[in-house]
């Protein structure tokens, strides 16, 4: 009985096999940058909104007549708290370059809520908080793109 046949099945089971496996991995690598892609550009558009949510309702809340001051605190407050889940969230996953923005957009978010709770016309043109949160939020919203490998190329 010869083994060269024997063998020669069992080395070729094995580089099938092997390949199979490596063939897998990869597959499974690629999903899984696929998944995180997917998201944090998930995760990106939540946070984006909740931002974009709160400045409508503090610049509705500059042109409501006939709240009280307590009444406007409470509602611009409300408002600013919704940016806080999407915020913390971006704890979790976002790389450092977007967080580190992603500070600078709730300091510049809490002046603003703290300019409408005084009463400030946030709508004035050339409102300097608005101008800083505004330039903020278009610097997070270009590392963001970044992150997610997105051209700005048209």
């Amino acid at each position: 009985m010869s083994w060269l046949p024997l063998l020669g099945t069992v080395v070729g089971a094995a580089i099938a096999l092997s390949t199979a496996l490596l063939v897998e991995r990869r597959r499974e690598r690629r999903q899984d940058r696929i998944d995180l892609r997917t998201t944090s550009r998930d995760l990106y558009g939540r946070y984006l909104a909740a931002h974009a949510h709160m400045r409508a309702q503090l610049r509705i809340l500059v042109v409501t007549s006939g709240l009280s001051d307590e009444e406007r605190a409470n509602r611009a407050r409300a408002a600013y708290n919704s940016c806080f889940a999407p915020r913390y969230e971006l704890e979790v996953s976002a790389p450092q370059s977007v967080l580190f923005l992603a500070h600078d957009v709730d300091e510049r978010a809490r002046v603003l809520r703290d300019e409408v709770v005084e009463g400030t016309n946030i709508q004035v043109e050339g409102s300097e908080a608005v101008t800083e949160y505004v330039d903020a939020m278009r610097r997070i919203s270009v590392a963001m793109r970044a992150d997610l490998g997105v051209s700005d190329s048209n």
